[in-house]
């Protein structure tokens, strides 16, 4: 199986649109007609595998709230940036002058209290370490960077209205949503890494080795398949054998900044 069509993607720390090409090779040998994504984050390999039509149904987990206002951000950030432009801002790689960051904080305060929009806006704004690491706020916006145009958001989201979005803790979500013994359905587990630092996470918790074991020994008893990615093969693979799951993996290193690379590994355990 592969990737017919070019990936859909945003700008969102921890998004899987890069490992969307292996997943479909995964995957390649079952026939799955739905997707339920638990841990929604940027939806994007829900949003893929619906768009490619892997799957005819797709329902995703969007916690954080992150599209509940998608469409009042993208014209916000529109907005923004033609003012800014109208303002004589250039897009630079380099740091705003002092004058500049006050004028943009200035213009930001009004929604200083909006993580998710100000997530959204992050990539434009904001150093990419401090988007992968700490929990954004408007003192970290000091750039005019990236791609200053909306078109890849709002086409991302023209097709996430076809997955179907809720919003409950997780535990919440699989008991609603993944049937026992359903071969029709492929699961998505991408909780936040037990071997990583989670500030940019909303779970008023650690999402540690408890919690992980909890939510394998979960899905164990559900017998669905699922693909879950968590941040260390050599952890992970231990945890899988632990629980006697039958899995394949790939795994990779990904940048999340210029200085800070890590492993992302990705397992697909059947039943």
């Amino acid at each position: 199986m592969r990737c017919k069509n070019k990936v859909l993607k945003l700008a969102f720390s921890g998004s899987k649109y890069r490992r969307i090409p292996d997943i479909y090779d995964l995957i390649k040998s079952k026939k799955y007609n739905r997707i339920v994504e638990v841990f929604g984050g940027s939806c994007c390999i829900s949003n893929n595998m619906l768009r490619d039509k892997v799957v005819n149904q797709a329902v995703a987990n969007d916690f954080d709230g992150y599209f509940e206002k998608f469409e009042e951000n993208i014209i916000f950030k529109e907005n923004l940036i033609k003012q800014l432009l109208q303002k004589g801002f250039k897009k630079s790689e380099s740091m705003l002058s002092t004058e500049k960051q006050e004028y943009l904080k200035k213009l930001l305060s009004p929604i200083k209290e909006d993580k998710n929009l100000l997530a959204f806006l992050a990539k434009n704004f904001a150093h990419s370490a401090v988007r992968a690491t700490e929990t954004i706020d408007i003192k970290d916006f000091n750039y005019l960077r990236g791609e200053l145009s909306t078109r890849q958001e709002r086409l991302y989201y023209e097709e996430l209205k076809n997955v179907q979005l809720y919003r409950l803790h997780y535990e919440d979500f699989i008991s609603k949503y993944v049937q026992n013994d359903d071969k029709t359905t492929l699961v998505v587990l991408d909780p936040p890494y037990m071997n990583a630092r989670q500030k940019q996470y909303q779970n008023t918790t650690y999402f540690g080795i408890t919690e992980t074991l909890k939510l394998l020994n979960l899905m164990k008893d559900k017998r669905n398949d699922f693909l879950f990615f968590n941040m260390r093969k050599d952890d992970t693979t231990a945890l899988l054998d632990l629980l006697n799951l039958k899995y394949t993996y790939q795994t990779r290193l990904t940048s999340i900044s210029k200085n800070n690379v890590r492993e992302d590994f990705l397992a697909y355990i059947t039943f």
